[in-house]
């Protein structure tokens, strides 16, 4: 069910309203701060839901993000968050494997971003970037590079 998504094990698995909600999380391991380098310490978790690919309903991924707290003194970064760019972009909402689908479906299926919003129970700004977002050059070289 969950194939592709690494370095992520599941927690729970619920089905409610018509959706398929998908409850996962990282291993607990030790993680240095992006700025310093020097080792963190965990602060808890966060929950992020994100799109996934539709199956029979609709997937809803709730990432338990971890939390860290950088301790050195004269760092600059005091908190930041976990990445896992094969699960999601950073502050995105629609994983890395439904942008995938997405964009299969776009130019293999001819299918409407409007319609691609629909199937993902979203909005059509969120399939849809923008020219004003930072990912607007990778969505584009996705789409036509393939």
């Amino acid at each position: 069910m969950l194939l592709g998504l690494d370095g992520v094990h599941v927690e729970d698995v619920d089905r409610r309203d018509g959706l398929l909600i998908v409850t996962v999380s990282s291993p607990a391991a030790p993680t240095g701060c992006p700025s310093c380098g020097v080792v963190a310490t965990g602060r808890g978790r966060r929950r992020r839901v994100l799109h996934d690919v539709p199956g029979v309903t609709r997937v809803r991924i709730v990432w338990r993000q971890r939390v860290w707290r950088c301790d050195e003194v004269g760092c600059v970064r005091r908190t930041f968050v976990e990445q896992l760019p094969g699960l999601v972009a950073r502050r995105g909402s629609i994983t890395t494997r439904a942008v995938g689908w997405a964009i299969g479906q776009l130019r293999r299926e001819h299918a409407t971003v409007h319609g691609i919003a629909r199937q993902l129970g979203t909005s059509w700004k969120t399939v849809w970037p923008g020219p004003s977002s930072p990912s607007w050059s990778n969505w584009l070289c996705a789409f036509w590079v393939g």
